[in-house]
């Protein structure tokens, strides 16, 4: 193997060892890890949660580019033997590598941004499901509840609130989401009896 290719080779090594360093730090942001920084000690900040989900998943997505570069520079050095060509105009291997790499940008951004969305819900379930618990714990649902219930369910779990569903069903649907049961002793008669199944 010639100097310079061993050297590209080591380089490659050492770029992937980093670039997986860094993105162990990235997956260590667990939903957990965001909702604790998405706490302002009095509510959550939907716009901190977004961005520290935004900068999970777009981060992920750029260590893939990362990884398949440096893969691709490992082939290369490694099984490529030298003087093998495979486009006879440079034009058309310029514009076949940019529909490639265009193509690659698209599939990443439509994959960050499941991961976006997905990360958004796990942190909104975390944060939901600790609300709920103290609501459930008092063991009665009062006007202020249905409200922050409200804004619970469409800020955080994107669900849909039609401004005349009963209160108990949106909680219902709420809690289900989330992963818990509503107590059956859960007290209604703070809340309007017309919202009262």
């Amino acid at each position: 193997m010639e100097l310079h290719r061993f050297l590209n080779l080591i380089a490659s090594i050492f770029g992937m060892l980093g670039a997986i360093y860094v993105m162990i730090g990235i997956l260590a942001m667990t939903p957990e890890y965001i909702e604790k920084q998405g706490d302002s000690g009095w509510d959550f900040s939907v716009p901190q949660i977004e961005s520290l989900c935004h900068q999970k998943a777009d981060n992920v997505s750029g260590f893939v580019f990362v990884i398949l570069a440096f893969v691709l520079a490992g082939v290369t050095i490694i099984f490529v033997p030298e003087g093998v060509r495979i486009f006879e105009s440079k034009t058309l291997a310029i514009a076949f590598a940019a529909v490639l790499a265009g193509g690659l940008y698209i599939t990443l951004h439509f994959v960050s941004n499941g991961i976006f969305k997905h990360q958004k819900l796990e942190v909104g379930k975390i944060i939901t499901q600790r609300y709920l618990e103290k609501v459930f714990s008092k063991g009665q649902l009062v006007p202020s509840d249905k409200r922050s219930l409200e804004v619970y369910a469409r800020e955080l779990l994107d669900i849909e609130v039609p401004t005349d569903e009963p209160v108990d069903t949106l909680l219902e649907r709420t809690a289900k989401t989330v992963g818990i049961k509503v107590p059956a002793t859960l007290d209604y008669s703070a809340v309007k009896p017309t919202e009262r199944k």
